[in-house]
């Protein structure tokens, strides 16, 4: 009898053992898998540091000025290039105004694009 309970309680504390090792491997692997994961946190912080710092520079105005300087031959407006409202008709006619006519038509079939036309010959008038 005293030798089946050794031989029972050497098991149980071979049990215990092989548990306690295997507790202490996925804890090992549990460590490792979080420094690694710090790490990679570490190196994206980086990766969007030096990204938000490009992006910047590439939006900085100064930059962009001297882009446009070099590529572009643009130049703010002058009043001579704006046009009053009789400006525009005169340049333009009156398209706006044979529209008025075909607007009365289409007030029938769809009042919501009458509605729109209407608000665009209000703006060119």
């Amino acid at each position: 009898m005293i030798r089946l309970s050794m031989f029972v309680f050497c098991l149980l504390l071979l049990a215990a053992a092989a548990g306690r090792y295997q507790a202490e491997l996925s804890v090992r692997d549990a460590r490792a898998e979080l420094q690694r994961l710090k790490q990679e946190k570490i190196e994206e912080v980086r990766e969007i540091q030096m990204l938000r710092a490009e992006l910047a520079y590439l939006e900085s105005p100064d930059r962009l000025a001297g882009l446009a300087d070099r590529l572009t031959t643009l130049a703010p407006l002058s009043g001579s290039q704006l046009l009053t409202a009789d400006d525009f008709l005169l340049a333009f006619g009156d398209a706006g105004y044979a529209r008025a006519a075909t607007l009365d038509e289409k007030r029938e079939a769809d009042p919501v694009a009458h509605a729109i036309a209407v608000a665009d010959l209000g703006a060119l008038r």
